[in-house]
């Protein structure tokens, strides 16, 4: 399981690489594409590789908080059914004791049954 995060990881990392490579490659050159936004009226022009970028960022960080708040949800019930597991296991072990004492007893008053059967005759 780690090693799968370490590689997705690595495979985030990578992508983000590129994607600033691009972002720094493309900026000039790119500076005809603009995305432009109206906020009260007023114009807010930005450069299309920017708003990609911000884009790619927003993405990664809501996608890797996504990530914590499940993996901390599921460590939650993971416990939980650890914890349940390991009384099962314990009332396990108590019932199994409890059958070999009886078990114990029983042969124990079989022998007795034998033994006053043979002295009683």
């Amino acid at each position: 399981m780690k090693g799968k995060v370490f590689i997705l990881g690595l495979i985030e990392s990578i992508f983000f690489v590129i994607m600033l490579y691009l972002f720094i490659a493309n900026y000039k050159i790119n500076a005809a594409c603009h995305f432009a936004a109206s906020f009260s009226g007023d114009y807010v022009v930005v450069n299309t590789s920017t708003v990609i970028l911000l884009m790619y960022l927003i993405g990664s960080v809501s996608g890797f908080l996504y990530s914590v708040v499940l993996s901390n949800r599921y460590r939650d019930q993971i416990e939980f059914y650890a914890r349940k597991t390991e009384k099962l296991s314990q009332q396990n072990e108590i019932d199994s004791d409890d059958k070999e004492a009886l078990q114990r007893k029983i042969a124990s008053l079989e022998i007795a049954l034998d033994n006053a059967l043979k002295n009683k005759q």
